[in-house]
Formats: structure tokens, sequence, C-alpha cells
């Protein structure tokens, strides 16, 4: 998706020809969430072009991420979010998987498992969620859901985790001062 770097294959439904790109290109909406990148994502109409191999291919071509927009053919309003997920002691990981879906399916936000729970590890999930929403408010209606699995925001990292982050940059980058004799 990037000159054939991170590539992956999404699931797309065919919407016919494309009024641009090259021959043989065609207009297709996205209905999984990428797990490699933000945008596209579910929902979002992109042309895709054959290349050498027949498959139908859509790149990035080197498009900066504030320019992405001129690379999707029709915005679907939703954006990438990241979560994982660790079941409580007493859940099973599919019970917390569903349990997860059931309450992003609630807020209208498209959930898909990565990879499961394994060895006190968390699972991931991927979520399309719709524009209107931030990411505080997905935590938050989540959380409020009484879900069987504690919660951690992966992507986009939470607010609180870059202030923190800002202010122990902001402290190794102070000149330490030297003792006064």
């Amino acid at each position: 998706m990037n000159r054939g770097e991170d590539s992956e294959t999404p699931w797309a439904h065919d919407l016919g020809p494309a009024d641009r790109g090259a021959k043989g290109s065609r207009l297709v909406r996205l209905v999984n969430v990428p797990f490699l990148h933000a945008k596209p994502t579910w929902g979002d109409a992109i042309v895709v072009a054959p290349i050498e191999d027949g498959l139908p291919t859509w790149d990035r071509d080197g498009v900066p991420w504030n320019q992405l927009a001129t690379r999707i053919s029709q915005d679907g309003g939703r954006w990438a979010m990241i979560v994982d997920y660790l079941p409580h002691a007493d859940t099973t990981a599919t019970a917390a998987f569903d349990a997860l879906a059931a309450a992003c399916e609630t807020s209208d936000i498209v959930c898909e498992g990565a990879w499961g729970p394994e060895r006190a590890q968390p699972g991931r999930a991927y979520l399309a969620v719709t524009r209107d929403l931030h990411d505080s408010d997905v935590m938050q209606s989540l959380r409020g859901a009484d879900l069987p699995c504690e919660l951690t925001q992966i992507h986009p990292v939470p607010v609180k985790a870059k202030v923190k982050a800002k202010a122990r940059a902001k402290a190794a980058a102070k000149p330490k001062r030297s003792k006064k004799r």
C-alpha cells in the first residue's frame, strides 16, 4: 500500500470501472479495517489498478499523511483506532471479544480482531470509528459497557500519555545544573 512496503490485502466491494487511473482500474469500497494503515479504512472508496500479477492494487504512492485524502475517492467518514483487550480471569477470549464487538456495534463502530489474547498477553482489535466520535468518547463508551475485559488504547496515543511523554522528554532535555561550591 506504500510502494510495495507494508502491504496487506483488505476486503472490498467492487463498485465498477474507475473514471480515473490506469487502464483496467476499478473503484472499490473497503469493507474491513486494514491493520497497517489508518487510512484508507472501512467505508472508504479507492481506485485500484491491476499490476503485473493482475491483482488490483492501491498505493499511497508516497503521498504524505496530511495529503492522503487526495488518494481516497470517497471518504467513508471513519478513522482507525486500535485497542488491546485482556479478558478477566473468569472470561474466555472469545467471550471478551464478542462483548467488545457488541459494545462497538451499539455505537456504530466497526470492530475487527487482529489477534486474540494468549498467555496473559492482550488481544488486539482495530476499530473504524465514525468521524463525529473522539477517541476519549470511544473509550468512555466502551468502559461504560461493563465489558468482561480490560481495555488499553493503543492508537491514537491517549492525550494523558502524550502529555506524560512530552514532560519526560522536556525533563530529559534540560541541562543539569552544576553544583555550586
